[in-house]
């Protein structure tokens, strides 16, 4: 599993070496353009950091999650024909044995889009916050994510995307419970129906 998202992390960061934009060739958006997308898919638990325990790294098989499920919604509009700025609203559930685990991730998404057309290849970073509930506890957290995907537009405003990610949730507390702070990471897999129009 480590393997896998040392992979994802390094493809993410070198794709916009191998798809560099051509400012000479039309876009398919324009500042004020929006898309709408609908997610789901399931949900991978990577990893486990907590600090003060031993180990301090728990992997997809140590962490005894299963694996759950993913869904959301995403509005953006477009900052520039390249830069597109919205939010996305979430629901993650995941299974810890006999344990259910859920999270509502609400955040602030910004997606660049270095290829355009029939085929797209976007990339998203987000942060936000997330209502999280598991066993009789519930916290807010902040949420990070990033992400990268293909989409296919199989008519001029329709189109599908499979993408991956990662995010991550820390759970962090700074009083008598410290001991117990945990930073989590999910991998989101998902299939997407987007429109896109002006």
């Amino acid at each position: 599993m480590k393997r896998i998202l040392i992979l994802f992390i390094l493809l993410v960061l070198t794709l916009p070496m191998f798809a560099a934009t051509d400012t000479s060739q039309a876009t398919e958006y324009e500042k004020g353009s929006q898309i709408f997308t609908f997610r789901f898919g399931p949900v991978v638990p990577a990893f486990m950091f907590r600090s003060n325990l031993d180990p301090q790294w728990l992997t997809f098989d140590e962490t005894h999650f299963k694996i759950g499920g993913y869904g959301a919604i995403r509005y953006q509009g477009f900052l520039n024909p390249y830069l597109a700025l919205g939010g996305e609203l979430g629901y993650v559930f995941d299974y810890d044995q006999s344990y259910l685990f859920t999270s509502v991730p609400f955040q602030v998404k910004a997606t660049w889009l270095p290829v355009q057309g029939t085929i797209e290849l976007p990339i998203s970073v987000g942060l936000g916050a997330a209502y999280n509930s598991y066993e009789e506890t519930s916290f807010m957290s902040f949420l990070g994510t990033v992400e990268a995907g293909v989409s296919y537009y199989f008519t001029q405003n329709w189109g599908i995307t499979v993408s991956g990610g990662l995010q991550v949730i820390p759970e962090i507390y700074t009083d008598d419970r410290s001991d117990q702070s945990t930073i989590a990471g999910f991998m989101p897999i998902t299939l997407s129906l987007t429109y896109r129009g002006q």
